[in-house]
């Protein structure tokens, strides 16, 4: 990453910061709330092995069971 990367990820992570109302707490920690910006991307888990990326459609609702 290039110098002028770094600026603009911290210039995201900052505008980010004031649109969440987290401005107060990035003047303070700045490298605080990026690392917890950095572990909130983080999945909390990996798709189990059987996992299909298609899901399949929904049944139809009937208002009256039976028909």
């Amino acid at each position: 990453m290039t110098k002028n990367s770094n600026a603009e990820s911290a210039d995201t992570a900052r505008a980010i910061a004031e649109l969440r109302g987290l401005g107060r707490a990035w003047t303070l920690d700045s490298d605080l709330v990026a690392a917890a910006f950095e572990r909130g991307r983080q999945p909390i888990s990996s798709f189990p092995k059987e996992f299909s990326a298609v899901t399949d459609p929904a049944n139809r609702f009937e208002a009256e069971p039976g028909k």
